[in-house]
């Protein structure tokens, strides 16, 4: 394939940095967001894991366990939410050990220092993201769900890495 080839390119050299357009002191400082973001995101992924298990162990009556159930079920996708923004930030740090951060995973494009900025574990370039949004919302559509298609939507609904908050 072109990509994988052209990827596997970029990591043997070590420019995809440059490629990208930034200098190694944004890889720096990018690098230390995305290290204080996975400790922040462990440690609330750690609590609310331990919250859901002990909620699960409280003896509740039957009023009681409808409204634990409920506040189990909310944070439940709060865990799976956190542990796929937890993924995306050790996805993005591996890219970056191996050369291939900020270039878009989709289309080799730099993705550019403000939207990594503005989200550092993201994979691609707002143009390609853009793309994977518009032919979501398009499947969606054609499926008979009502779609709001965003700029950065939330990763409340399944939806892709970029949207983790």
């Amino acid at each position: 394939m072109k990509i994988e080839t052209t990827r596997r390119t970029t990591a043997s050299t070590g420019t995809a940095a440059a490629e990208a357009g930034l200098t190694p002191e944004q890889v720096a400082l990018l690098k230390e967001r995305l290290l204080a973001e996975r400790e922040a995101v462990g440690q609330r992924l750690a609590a609310r894991r331990h919250a859901l298990v002990d909620a699960t162990n409280r003896a509740a009556d039957e009023a009681d366990w409808a409204s634990d159930s409920a506040s189990q079920g909310l944070v439940a996708r709060l865990v799976d939410r956190d542990a796929k923004l937890l993924r995306e930030i050790e996805a993005a740090l591996h890219r970056m050990a191996v050369g291939t951060y900020g270039v878009c995973t989709l289309s080799d494009e730099p993705i550019g220092f403000e939207r990594l900025t503005f989200r550092p574990w993201t994979r691609h370039a707002l143009a390609a993201k853009e793309g994977v949004e518009r032919d979501r919302a398009r499947s969606q559509q054609s499926a008979g769900v009502v779609v709001d298609v965003g700029d950065e939507p939330s990763l409340g609904g399944g939806r892709g890495e970029d949207e983790a908050a």
